[in-house]
């Protein structure tokens, strides 16, 4: 229901910013300047969307993660739909989309959200005990986990799991 009401208010405001500039500048110069962000934008997003897929290209290839060129590409397909949208407001939301510094800052914040919420999604983590901890025989302190063992923790998630017991 909130997203009809946003829509519903979205489209007045549209509307309305439509038609006081259609009154300022008339309905030629209105047409004109719709046409001219739509030809401005594609061009920018045609650019844009290389560089984007130039960086997502090289974070593959090297191996790291690449949240924020994925977000940054779904940001560019954000600003190419606001674009087709006629409308000054979002041509105006996509014109800002397409400035790289702001889609940056937006992708990584987008990525950092994506990365926290798949590591809240994982589940409970176990402690695996390297080389220097007990060995079968020694006396384990009353302590328990990993502070009270020698050498190094690893932390991962169980794949398989077998009562050894």
């Amino acid at each position: 229901m909130r997203i009809l009401v946003a829509l519903a208010v979205y489209l007045a405001v549209e509307i309305t910013v439509l038609v006081l500039v259609g009154q300022a500048v008339g309905f030629w110069g209105l047409l004109g300047v719709l046409v001219l962000s739509a030809v401005v934008g594609a061009w920018a997003i045609r650019r844009e969307g290389r560089r984007s897929m130039t960086a997502l290209v090289e974070a593959a290839r090297s191996g790291r993660p690449a949240e924020a060129e994925v977000a940054d590409g779904m940001y560019l397909a954000l600003a190419g739909v606001l674009l087709v949208v006629p409308g000054l407001l979002s041509t105006l939301a996509a014109l800002v989309l397409l400035v790289p510094p702001v889609r940056r800052a937006l992708s990584r914040r987008a990525a950092d959200r994506a990365v926290r919420a798949g590591s809240a999604r994982r589940g409970p983590t176990v402690t695996v005990v390297g080389a220097g901890g007990p060995v079968p025989g020694d006396v384990v302190p009353p302590t328990r986990g990993p502070a009270s063992f020698r050498g190094t923790v690893v932390e991962g998630h169980v794949i398989e799991s077998r009562d050894t017991t």
